[in-house]
């Protein structure tokens, strides 16, 4: 797996007192299947193969492309957001999401003030948790490919979404990153 930089992680594990534990979330995917019968699979990654593996994911969609930004936490008021805010773009092409990921990259793969879900034209989805999480709607063998392109292989283990205390980045240099993504996009917000 090819890595950027030397990255952030949007979250990490700690302990009951806010130290770090020292827990690197592992490379691995594994398949789910929801209520209703839907399917997804869940894909754990080390904060410097995040950007890779997103971004192939969801060059991976056809397109049109809509993108929800699900802002959970304003920054500026310093308070986690009692309901999301929910902002949204339709009919984005392949380059202009491709673009938008890279120029905008420190907010989208490095703090954890949003979640970012973004959906193809046949309902398939990518969605980018606050913690750094990927989940992939449905559990599609593209996906599964794309994954194990990047050295991401099918397998268990704990994620850092199942770790008992986890300490979210916010970063004040992505306050207007924040903005310019919004007004870039054009994103609008939606009741949903």
């Amino acid at each position: 797996m090819s890595t950027p930089a030397a990255v952030a992680a949007k979250a990490e594990s700690v302990d009951r007192d806010g130290v770090p534990d020292g827990f690197q979330p592992p490379s691995f995917y594994r398949p789910e299947v929801l209520q209703g019968g839907y399917t997804r699979l869940t894909v754990s990654l080390p904060s410097d193969g995040l950007e890779v593996v997103h971004k192939a994911l969801v060059a991976a969609m056809g397109a049109p492309l809509k993108l929800l930004y699900v802002q959970l936490t304003d920054r500026d008021a310093g308070t986690q957001l009692p309901k999301p805010r929910q902002l949204v773009a339709i009919e984005l092409s392949a380059e202009r999401v491709a673009d938008v990921l890279t120029r905008f990259r420190a907010l989208v793969y490095e703090d954890g003030r949003h979640q970012i879900w973004i959906r193809g034209p046949m309902g398939e989805q990518i969605v980018l948790e606050e913690i750094g999480m990927l989940y992939a709607y449905p559990d599609d063998l593209l996906f599964r490919d794309v994954l194990e392109a990047h050295g991401v292989q099918e397998g268990s283990g704990e994620t850092l979404a199942e770790r008992d205390y986890i300490r979210v980045r916010f970063d004040a240099e992505n306050d207007a990153q924040e903005g310019e993504l919004i007004e870039e996009l054009h994103l609008v917000e939606w009741a949903g």
